[in-house]
């Protein structure tokens, strides 16, 4: 990004390594999230007692939860860099708020998920967090296509310096 004028007021942009950080944790969650369901939905083994769940199912929740911790911590560290700086201009407020409702209720569900022991509950929460989670990836991706569409616009037109 060439130096203009937002990139001097300090853009709440992410630097390249924090959005390929960023990116790369959603998509290892949604991988593992996504075969998960797979195995879990429709495929099973053929076990002594007759058909039972794919043995990779356990070893794949364990991994999206492992994967969970760097993303909340992730999560917290786009507040004061990210989330905080664009709050104040009113910049993607409603798809940041979005992203960060669905982020908690994500966190939310999984730890619920994790204790919660009512079956009928479970599977509500089983349910409604992957639902939410294949539909994170549509939220992402129109918080990012709407701040290129205003970032591109911002570059079109000429700088002028204040009062000027």
């Amino acid at each position: 990004m060439k130096p203009g004028l937002r990139y001097a007021l300090g853009t709440p942009r992410l630097a390249p390594l924090g959005r390929r950080a960023v990116y790369g944790l959603c998509l290892l969650l949604l991988f593992t999230g996504v075969v998960w369901l797979v195995l879990h939905t429709w495929l099973r083994v053929e076990g002594p007692f007759g058909p039972q769940h794919h043995p990779l199912e356990a070893w794949l929740m364990r991994l999206h939860g492992l994967l969970a911790l760097p993303a909340l911590l992730g999560l917290g560290a786009l507040l004061p860099i990210h989330v905080w700086p664009a709050w104040r201009p009113r910049q993607h407020r409603t798809s940041g708020l979005g992203l960060l409702v669905a982020c908690g209720a994500l966190a939310l569900g999984g730890w619920a998920l994790y204790y919660v022991a009512n079956e009928a509950a479970r599977h509500w929460l089983s349910v409604s967090h992957w639902l939410l989670g294949l539909a994170l990836p549509a939220l992402v991706l129109a918080h990012i296509v709407g701040a290129r569409r205003e970032r591109r616009a911002d570059e079109r037109e000429p700088h002028r310096r204040p009062g000027v």
